[in-house]
């Protein structure tokens, strides 16, 4: 993965702060792209599973973005308490400005932090969640951060993970897919210079760090694809 390839610290630093501004430019119309272009899927994914999630008390979210997810998250849930990281500061404003409009009281409930995932202080969770997170990184990254899912969730939570998916069973609508996302990954790098050129293979990681699929949904004839996780005992 290029991170790992990145030969000074200087260099690296250099790298994260292109993604902050990328993200940090990209916020205002946030919401609008991930609504319009795949036809509000994207946004309507994320909530495949969001009603097992209404006994749990405490929630990791990794890139939360403007925070649709946490607001609906807080909604349906009325006493979970949320760690929510996002490395760009304009995405962490927004998710604050939304709580503080939708739902004030629940503001008290989220702890937010603009830092990059891999310098987070990581306690135990019950639900650990990554919504189109995950496909930002090489799969070495991803390994990394999978292993840390299995340390940190407690024992009976979940991991839930909605990203882009190749489907098998359509051949156009694979090709289709597989184009799409070489043009996306093309105008993310644009924005956040980002070397990550393909998806990594998520539920394959997941699997190997011992986690087995307790649920499944597809959206946009597969293209998305909402799981949740659970350990293996």
């Amino acid at each position: 993965m290029q991170r790992g390839k990145l030969s000074t610290f200087s260099d690296k630093k250099k790298v994260i702060m292109n993604e902050r501004k990328g993200y940090d430019r990209i916020v205002f119309v946030y919401d609008f792209i991930a609504g319009f272009f795949s036809f509000n899927q994207i946004n309507k994914s994320q909530l495949g599973f969001l009603l097992h999630l209404s006994d749990q008390s405490s929630c990791l979210i990794l890139g939360g973005g403007t925070g649709y997810f946490l607001q609906k998250l807080l909604e349906m849930n009325k006493t979970i308490h949320v760690t929510y990281i996002d490395a760009s500061a304009n995405m962490i404003a927004a998710a604050q400005q939304r709580i503080q409009k939708k739902i004030p009281d629940a503001l008290d409930r989220v702890a937010f932090f603009c830092k990059e995932v891999e310098n987070f202080e990581w306690q135990k969770y019950d639900v650990i969640v990554s919504n189109y997170f995950l496909d930002l990184f090489g799969e070495d990254h991803v390994q990394v951060l999978v292993k840390k899912f299995n340390k940190y969730l407690n024992p009976q939570g979940f991991v839930y993970i909605t990203d882009f998916h190749i489907p098998e069973t359509n051949s156009f609508v694979k090709w289709g897919t597989i184009l799409g996302l070489k043009i996306l990954y093309r105008v993310h790098k644009s924005i956040t210079k980002m070397e990550v050129r393909k998806l990594p293979k998520i539920e394959k990681i997941m699997m190997m760090q011992n986690f087995s699929i307790l649920y499944s949904e597809n959206y946009l004839k597969g293209i998305l694809k909402c799981n949740l996780y659970k350990k293996n005992h």
